[in-house]
């Protein structure tokens, strides 16, 4: 048994930042500006895979937590954006238990908490449409900033409809990617997806069969597990 990957050192952490965020200092209000520069330098890497900091963003949610006054609504939009489109769905919901209800009143909050809600269901044809309203009154996205957002989101949609579907019309994938007709089929011809004129047809599933399965956790393990938990 592993520690969940969200706590394990990414490749892009500098090693100034791990070492604040093993150490007591991490707690220290003069590292919030450092954090945010971090933050800063994850929302410029549109590498989806390497991009996104976990453990660094929740240890700036908490130094805002303990210091209400240095609080930067604009920085937790951008920590919120950044987990939506991670691989993890638990991400975004560890973020939102270190912040108030007041917090998640402010308005581009807000509207990121409507779109996971969307996203939850499925509903990507309504994310696309919501998160770009051209009647929205906020001048900007909520995602801006956010490099390789689009890109993100759309590994996870692909990823969904690779799960849920045998067939599906090639309409209905341009609608869920928001993507024309020629980008679709060049993802299609990407994922091995065939494409037999207004039909995608995609891989079998592989059959799943029941087993038990039984572990033993070495009490360094389990000591390990408990101790990445605590860092929330």
């Amino acid at each position: 048994m592993s520690i969940p990957s969200s706590f394990v050192r990414p490749t892009t952490r500098p090693d100034e930042i791990h070492r604040l965020l093993t150490d007591v200092e991490r707690y220290n209000p003069s590292n919030t500006v450092l954090l945010e520069d971090y933050l800063a330098r994850q929302c410029a890497n549109p590498d989806s895979t390497s991009n996104h900091d976990l453990m660094a963003n929740l240890a700036l949610l908490k130094l805002y937590q303990f210091n209400p006054e240095m609080l930067d609504h604009d920085v937790i939009r951008r920590i919120l954006a950044k987990a939506l489109i991670s691989a993890i769905p638990a991400d975004f919901n560890l973020c939102l238990y270190l912040l108030t209800d007041e917090v998640c009143k402010d308005a581009s909050i807000a509207k990121l908490l409507a779109l996971r809600e969307s996203l939850e269901r499925a509903q990507f044809v309504k994310f696309w449409r919501d998160m770009y309203d051209p009647e929205d009154e906020e001048e900007e996205s909520v995602v801006d900033g956010i490099a390789g957002f689009d890109n993100g989101l759309r590994k996870l949609i692909l990823a969904e409809i690779t799960a849920t579907y045998q067939k599906i019309p090639l309409a209905s994938v341009q609608d869920m990617v928001n993507l024309d007709e020629e980008a679709v089929l060049r993802l299609a011809k990407e994922n091995g997806w065939a494409v037999d004129g207004p039909v995608i047809s995609l891989p079998a599933k592989s059959e799943v069969k029941a087993s038990v399965i039984s572990e033993n956790v070495k009490f360094e393990q389990l000591t390990k597990m408990l101790s990445a938990a605590n860092d929330i």
